[in-house]
């Protein structure tokens, strides 16, 4: 298993992945968050907010300002439990694919390949923690189809991934 993969192809900029730093990444979610139903807002629930908000406030206003000590415990206590997901997009937007990219190919460590199409690429999802931990087995990282069809056989075992 490698524990960094390459992005290469049809790139200006071949760019290596290292999943095992994602967890401090801002961009990260849990792999249920990818998949929730948008809440369509309506009259009702857009008042629940901003009362919720408005509560918020009130409760925080006179509240004592946590020192660094507390605020550097608190990351440390943050919880990281779950599986770990970051989307795809952004690291093959930063490879400056070539304009004429259609297709990604992921190179699997069994020596097969599995080719998607770039806009189906685009909407996927980089999937790096199991329970909390780094993926080890088939790992570092699973891909999945940005609408979850996947999820329950995500693509394993990924060493490279090209761009053609």
């Amino acid at each position: 298993m490698a524990e960094i993969i390459q992005l290469k192809g049809n790139v200006q900029y071949q760019i290596t992945l290292d999943p095992g730093v994602w967890i401090f990444d801002d961009r990260k979610k849990r792999i249920d968050e990818f998949f929730e139903k948008k809440d369509h807002d309506d009259e009702l629930l857009t008042y629940q907010k901003q009362v919720g908000k408005q509560w918020d406030r009130e409760l925080k206003e006179g509240a004592a300002i946590p020192t660094e000590k507390s605020e550097k415990a608190f990351v440390y206590k943050k919880d990281i439990s779950g599986d770990w997901g970051i989307p795809f997009a952004p690291f093959l937007n930063n490879s400056n694919p070539g304009e004429n990219v259609t297709k990604v190919i992921f190179h699997i460590e069994d020596g097969n390949t599995v080719e998607i199409d770039w806009k189906e690429a685009l909407e996927g999802i980089l999937w790096f923690a199991v329970d909390g931990k780094p993926i080890r087995e088939n790992g570092p990282i699973y891909f999945l189809y940005g609408d979850g069809r996947n999820r329950m056989s995500p693509i394993k075992g990924i060493k490279a991934i090209e761009l053609v």
